[in-house]
C-alpha cells in the first residue's frame, strides 16, 4: 500500500511539476518577449526625439550615420524607412541600401505608418537571422517623416530564455526532492493506520476477536477503526454466547442422558427381574409394578418439562392473550397441593391486595406458580410456612412465594435456574423433582415479558418473586 501511494504521489508531483514549470517558462518567455517589445519601443521613441529635435533646429539629418550613431549607443540594429518603404538608413548595411527590397509590406512597417507603432518577429531577409522588430513612425508637424525601426536578434532572447528553463529545471528539481520527502513521510503516515487496521483484521480473520484499534487521524479512518473495536467487541461478545450455549448443550445433553438413564435402568432392572420368575410373588409384584410406575412418572414429568423449556425456547410456545384470574389460579394450586400441605403439616397464607388479572396462556402461569409453590412445601421442613403475596407496584404485577426453610447458599444463588442444577441433589431427587422446574418457571416469566428474582439465607429461608408487567 504505501509503495502504491508513493509511486502515485511521485508520478502526480512529476507531472504537475512537468505542467507548472513548461507553464512558467512559457509566461517567463512571453514576459520577456513584452519586455523587449517595450523596450525597443522606447528605443524607437527616443530616436525619433533625437531626429525631431534636430529638425527644428534646422539641420541636415544624414539616416546612414544617424541608424550608425543611434546602434552603437543601444547596440541593437537600426533602420529608417521612408514612407514609400524604401530603406534610406540601416546601421548594418550602410553602402548597398539601393540593394535592400522596398519594406514597405514588412508588417513592422506597415503598422507603423498605419497605427503609428508596428512589431514583428521573423528571419531578415537581409542578414537571414531571427529577429524581433519594433517600428515607430516619425511625424513633424503632422506629416510622416519617415519609420524609424529598432531589431534585435532572437537569439540573444533565446539565451536568456534559456537561463530562464535552467532556472525553472533547478528549481522543480529541488521541488520534487523536497515532495518526494514529503510524499514518504505522508505515505507512511497514512499507511500506518491503514497497517493497524489490516493487522488487527487479520488476527480477527484467525479467531482473535479482542482487539482495539487506536486510530486518532480525525478521519474515515478514524471511523472504521471505531467501527471494527465494536464489530470485534460484538463478534467477542458473541462467540462467548456461543461458547456457553454450546457448553450449554453439550451439559444439557448429558444431564438429559443421566436423568432420562436412571428411571430407565431402573425400570428395565425391575422388569427382568419380574420375567425371571419374581412376578409368581404377588408382594414382591405389587412392589416391584409399583416402583415402576413412579419411575414412569418421573420419565413422563422429565420428557414433559424438557418439552416444555424446548417449546418455549425455539418459539413453538405462543403466550395466547386470555384474562387470567390470579387469585383463582392461586388457589387452585394451593388445593391440589393440600396433600402434600397436610402431610408435612405446613401453614400456608396468602395475601390478595385485590382481584389482579394478568394477560397470557393461563395452564403456564398455572404451570409457573405450581413450581414454585411445591418447591416452597417439598424443601420446608415439617411444621414450617409457606407465604403467598400479590401485589401491584410501579405499574406491575408482583407474586411472591415465601418459605422458612434452610435456604439457599451464596454460592448457589446464580446457578439455580440453570437446567438440572441442583442445590443438594440427593434430597431434590428423594424429593422426585427433574431439575427442570426453576427453568421453567425462568422461561415462563420471559414468556410473559417478566423476570424472576430470588433472595435467600441459609437457615432462614427463600423468597422467589415474579414481576410480570400490568
Amino acid at each position: 500500500m504505501k509503495q502504491k501511494i508513493l509511486t502515485l504521489s511521485i508520478s502526480l508531483i512529476l507531472l504537475s511539476v512537468a505542467i507548472t514549470s513548461w507553464l512558467s517558462v512559457q509566461m517567463n518567455m512571453n514576459s520577456l518577449m513584452q519586455q523587449k517589445e517595450s523596450e525597443l519601443q522606447n528605443y524607437c521613441e527616443l530616436i525619433n526625439r533625437a531626429i525631431t529635435e534636430d529638425l527644428d533646429h534646422g539641420l541636415t539629418v544624414d539616416y546612414g550615420d544617424y541608424a550608425g550613431e543611434f546602434s552603437a549607443e543601444i547596440d541593437q540594429r537600426v533602420t529608417f524607412v521612408a514612407p514609400d518603404g524604401k530603406v534610406i538608413g540601416d546601421s548594418l548595411l550602410r553602402g548597398s541600401l539601393a540593394d535592400m527590397e522596398n519594406h514597405g509590406e514588412r508588417e513592422e512597417i506597415r503598422g507603423a505608418i498605419e497605427n503609428g507603432v508596428g512589431r514583428s518577429s521573423r528571419a531578415s531577409a537581409t542578414m537571414g537571422n531571427q529577429y524581433l522588430y519594433v517600428a515607430a513612425a516619425l511625424m513633424d508637424r503632422g506629416e510622416l517623416i519617415c519609420v524609424t525601426r529598432v531589431a534585435m536578434e532572437i537569439d540573444r532572447v533565446h539565451l536568456i530564455g534559456d537561463f530562464l528553463v535552467e532556472a525553472s529545471l533547478k528549481a522543480a528539481g529541488a521541488g520534487i526532492v523536497i515532495a518526494i520527502i514529503l510524499s514518504i513521510v505522508f505515505a507512511g503516515r497514512i499507511t500506518r493506520p491503514i497497517r493497524i487496521i489490516v493487522e488487527s483484521a487479520e488476527k480477527m480473520a484467525r479467531g482473535d476477536y479482542r482487539q482495539h484499534i487506536e486510530v486518532r487521524t480525525g478521519d474515515e479512518l478514524q471511523e472504521l477503526g471505531e467501527t471494527i473495536n465494536d464489530m470485534s467487541g460484538k463478534l467477542a461478545l458473541a462467540v462467548e454466547e456461543m461458547e456457553k450455549a454450546e457448553n450449554i448443550r453439550r451439559e444439557f445433553v448429558a444431564n438429559v442422558t443421566h436423568e432420562l438413564k436412571t428411571p430407565l435402568t431402573s425400570i428395565s432392572g425391575f422388569v427382568e427381574t419380574l420375567q425371571d420368575g419374581a412376578d409368581e410373588n404377588p408382594e414382591i409384584r405389587r412392589k416391584f409394578l409399583d416402583i415402576i410406575a413412579v419411575e414412569a412418572a418421573r420419565l413422563k414429568r422429565l420428557i414433559n418439562d424438557i418439552l416444555v423449556i424446548s417449546d418455549i425456547e425455539s418459539g413453538r410456545e405462543v403466550n395466547v392473550d386470555r384474562d387470567v384470574n390470579v387469585r383463582e389460579a392461586v388457589e387452585e394450586i394451593v388445593d391440589f397441593l393440600q396433600p402434600q400441605i397436610e402431610a408435612k403439616g405446613i401453614s400456608v397464607s396468602m395475601e390478595f391486595a385485590y382481584e389482579i388479572y394478568i394477560g397470557g396462556s393461563r395452564d403456564r402461569f398455572k404451570q409457573m406458580m405450581l413450581n414454585l409453590i411445591e418447591n416452597a412445601v417439598k424443601y420446608s421442613d415439617a411444621g414450617g410456612s409457606v407465604r403467598i403475596r400479590v401485589w401491584k407496584a410501579e405499574n406491575r404485577i408482583w407474586l411472591e412465594v415465601a418459605d422458612d426453610g434452610q435456604g439457599i447458599a451464596p454460592e448457589d444463588l446464580p446457578r439455580i435456574f440453570e437446567r438440572f442444577y441442583r442445590v443438594d441433589k440427593s434430597r431434590s431427587q428423594k424429593a422426585g423433582g427433574t431439575g427442570l422446574g426453576l427453568a421453567i418457571v425462568k422461561h415462563i416469566a420471559g414468556l410473559f415479558g417478566g423476570e424472576v428474582k430470588v433472595e435467600s439465607a441459609l437457615g432462614e429461608g427463600t423468597a422467589f418473586t415474579v414481576i410480570l408487567p400490568e
